[in-house]
């Protein structure tokens, strides 16, 4: 059947190549994901101790300055119950890392997966070599860190406690003060209140004010405008009046003149006058008196009666 059956012809021979092919491709893939992850690339080994292996686990990277240079090659208990570390790392990194350097345990990022953190080395030490010792640095765990975390924050929480209780008593400073305030914005709202209900009636008070001094002000104007017409009619009329005023004068001096003159001739003669008078007087009594005594005439006149005098006071 193999024989007559053409598909099963060179049979052999196709399996063989398929194999060869699948195993060169197997291979292949190998060699790109060995050279991807440096599986061929020279190594070297360093170790170190630490008193307790938390966090550490086996095939965990070991980086540099970022870069990734190795794994944890095993992790194991000794004989004096710590734990002894060994690193595999490329050796084209071993120029960076001396006998200063130094290897802790830290977290990439806060929730990042644990590494190994290699120091690089001062130029002037020396290398370290395959299977060299490296110093570890001891770097604090979450609950280490927690706990020192809690113990400095215990403290601050205490007095937060305290502030809140303080500031929550009924009777306390703060309690007070916010009832004081209280009380006086509400003094301030009813000062506030009068203090325009003032304002107002000043308002109303400087209007009334107000047209009262402008009544007096039109009155004053009023006032000052017949005044000044009163000035100006004195004005005109000032001119005619002192002339009349001064012709008065002049005839008042005329006058007086002619009084002085007159004094000055004719009061000589009046005391001579006077005296003439008297004794036409005394004559014409003396006449009067004959005359009476004359018997027909003194029988017609009535005798001259006292005279009364009314009894009064000094003020009469």
């Amino acid at each position: 059947m193999m024989n007559e059956d053409p598909r099963f012809r060179h049979l052999k021979k196709k399996i063989a190549a398929f194999a060869a092919v699948a195993l060169a491709v197997v291979i292949g893939v190998v060699l790109l994901i060995g050279k991807e992850n440096n599986l061929f690339a020279k190594k070297y080994q360093l170790s170190f101790t630490v008193e307790k292996g938390t966090g550490l686990t086996r095939g965990m990277p070991v980086k540099l300055s970022g870069f990734r240079i190795g794994r944890v090659k095993s992790i194991s208990l000794n004989e004096a119950a710590t734990v002894d570390v060994v690193l595999q790392l490329d050796d084209k990194y071993r120029k960076w890392i001396r006998k200063d350097s130094t290897a802790k345990l830290v977290k990439e990022g806060l929730v990042g997966d644990a590494i190994i953190e290699i120091s690089v080395g001062t130029p002037s030490m020396a290398i370290l070599q395959d299977r060299d010792q490296l110093a570890y640095v001891k770097t604090k765990a979450l609950d280490e860190l927690a706990d020192e975390i809690g113990e400095k924050v215990k403290p601050v929480l205490i007095e937060v406690r305290d502030i809140i209780g303080y500031v929550n008593d009924p009777k306390g400073d703060i309690k007070q003060t916010v009832r004081n305030f209280n009380l006086l914005s509400k003094n301030l709202e009813l000062t506030r209140q009068k203090a325009d209900s003032l304002l107002m009636e000043a308002g109303n008070e400087v209007g009334t004010v107000s047209g009262r001094v402008t009544a007096l002000l039109d009155d004053t104007s009023a006032t000052v405008n017949r005044a000044n017409a009163s000035l100006s009619q004195v004005g005109e009329k000032l001119p005619s009046l002192l002339a009349h005023a001064e012709k008065s004068l002049g005839n008042v001096e005329k006058i007086s003149s002619g009084l002085k003159n007159v004094a000055e001739t004719e009061l000589p003669k009046v005391p001579a006058l006077m005296k003439n008078a008297e004794d036409a007087l005394g004559g014409t009594n003396s006449v009067l008196d004959a005359t009476k005594r004359i018997w027909p005439i003194s029988a017609r006149i009535p005798a001259p009666q006292e005279k009364q005098f009314v009894p009064g006071d000094s003020h009469d």
